[in-house]
């Protein structure tokens, strides 16, 4: 996977929002361009190639002193664009820190 190739189709504007990013979208309180900034600087945490997807960990700027991080899984299992499967803040439990998984609950 490549963080050059997304931001590129970015950059681009060859991308799709899924209805599932959209959803987080307005329960959480960000908007598109936050996910178009936060996958412009941000860089892949995890890789899935078995479904041709990755996750994306940035920023956006939440107030003009505070960046908030935030997560976005995306689809390359397109040539000629990138799919926003959802996009999320990472939070406890699950998020540690935006980069460190939490423990699971059994």
């Amino acid at each position: 996977m490549d963080i050059q190739r997304i931001q590129r189709f970015i950059r681009q504007g060859k991308y799709r929002i899924k209805s599932h990013a959209v959803m987080h979208m307005v329960k959480e309180g960000f908007d598109e361009r936050d996910c178009i900034i936060a996958l412009l600087n941000g860089r892949i945490l995890e890789e899935y190639p078995e479904v041709k997807r990755c996750l994306v960990v940035g920023t956006f700027q939440l107030t003009p002193k505070t960046k908030c991080p935030l997560h976005i899984v995306c689809d390359l299992s397109q040539p000629d664009r990138v799919e926003i499967v959802t996009a999320y803040i990472p939070q406890p439990p699950d998020w540690v820190t935006p980069t460190q998984r939490g423990r699971r609950k059994r």
